[in-house]
């Protein structure tokens, strides 16, 4: 079991090595951009879970659209289809990096 244990720690870090360099490029290509970063193009999109705000029970979306990427107060917010200011640490690490990604690929800021 302590091999297992030894793995699963090595697995977080990475993780943990993934989420900060994600973060990282994003904020260094949001400065470079003017602080905003559209991710409306005409055939790809890109979506994020929402948790619904103040009532997950009826306004969560599993494939909210992200329309843009954008710094605010050296922080990163999204403006998604139910609101123009969802903060980034509300999507989980696996989201931010297909947004990172997603950025990386298709806008090529």
């Amino acid at each position: 079991m302590k091999e297992v244990i030894k793995l699963k720690e090595s697995i977080a870090e990475t993780e943990r090595k993934i989420k900060k360099g994600s973060l990282e490029y994003l904020k260094k290509v949001l400065k470079k951009n003017g602080g905003r970063i559209s991710c409306e193009l005409e055939d790809e999109y890109i979506s994020v879970p929402y948790d619904g705000g103040r009532h997950p029970e009826y306004a969560s979306n599993e494939f909210s659209m992200v329309e843009e990427i954008y710094l605010k107060n050296n922080k990163i917010y999204l403006a998604i289809e139910e609101t123009d200011e969802y903060e980034i640490d509300r999507i989980n690490d696996d989201d931010l990096y297909d947004l990172a990604m997603f950025v990386y690929e298709k806008v090529k800021p």
